[in-house]
């Protein structure tokens, strides 16, 4: 995260990824495509550091 961005849009964003990382977890699932799973898992990740960063923007 970039200083001067607020904590909310952080975890809008996050929300926003995660909501990318259910899609390509279904649709790899469904259509047998574990390229898709992999850019899920990846995508978690992301979403993730931005939700820790946020969680710490928020503590200060």
């Amino acid at each position: 995260m970039e200083p001067g961005i607020p904590c909310r849009d952080a975890r809008e964003q996050s929300s926003e990824l995660m909501g990318y990382v259910r899609e390509l977890t279904i649709t790899g699932l469904m259509d047998e495509k574990p390229m898709m799973i992999w850019a899920a898992y990846y995508l978690s990740a992301m979403a993730k550091a931005l939700m820790d960063d946020a969680e710490l923007g928020m503590m200060r």
